[in-house]
């Protein structure tokens, strides 16, 4: 017979989910030391794989709770979106890392710092927004920051597309076109991931409101 945990386990949902948040923000920070920094990438990169590993134990930790817990602070299914969004924007992160070895990236673009800053301002809110959903008293503060990471894909849109009309101008080098309109594309995935999250956080708000 499965053991259910009671009320003592409601708090470790919420302390899973802003260590989850602080595990993305790290890998943000790392890959925007990488972008910002382009040196030691074998082992920034290695890094920023170490937090990947880290996210999905965090993901594996909340789903066991969510099985052994009879009472839980949110609806089961958002609890499932809301950590498996976290740990894709993480995942998105990673990947995006290891295509700048695999691609044998000498420098990254401007137009990649740009994205990477964009990524580490959006787990920043995220990170910022998650403490205030253990009150209903502070959702209104969840609620700004989510206007924040929504402005942060839209920026993330409107650099994607200058970035791929700068590669196709050059569509003559068709290697170079290939490879950053992948790493492009992935980075701007990253925002839309956390935008993710956002929308998970806002149907939080409103159904618990």
């Amino acid at each position: 017979m499965a053991k259910f945990q009671f009320l003592p386990a409601e708090t470790k949902f919420y302390e899973w989910f802003e260590k989850a948040t602080g595990n993305l923000l790290e890998a943000a920070e790392a890959l925007e030391d990488l972008l910002d920094h382009y040196e030691q990438v074998e082992s920034k990169v290695a890094r920023i794989t170490e937090l990947e590993h880290r996210g999905d134990f965090i993901v594996h930790e909340v789903m066991h709770l969510l099985m052994h817990t009879l009472i839980i602070p949110l609806d089961g299914e958002d609890v499932e979106r809301l950590i498996s969004a976290l740990d894709d924007s993480v995942d998105k992160i990673e990947a995006t890392a290891v295509r700048m070895l695999i691609f044998r990236i000498e420098a990254p673009t401007e137009k990649a710092r740009q994205l990477g800053h964009l990524i580490r301002s959006g787990a920043g809110e995220l990170h910022m927004a998650m403490p205030n959903l253990r009150e209903k008293k502070n959702f209104r503060l969840v609620t700004e920051h989510i206007k924040e990471i929504n402005t942060i894909e839209n920026n993330g849109d409107r650099i994607l597309r200058e970035a791929l009309v700068e590669i196709v101008n050059h569509k003559d080098d068709l290697y170079n076109l290939i490879r950053w309109k992948e790493i492009y594309e992935m980075l701007e995935e990253t925002t839309d991931t956390m935008e993710d999250v956002a929308d998970v956080l806002q149907r939080v708000v409103i159904k618990n409101g």
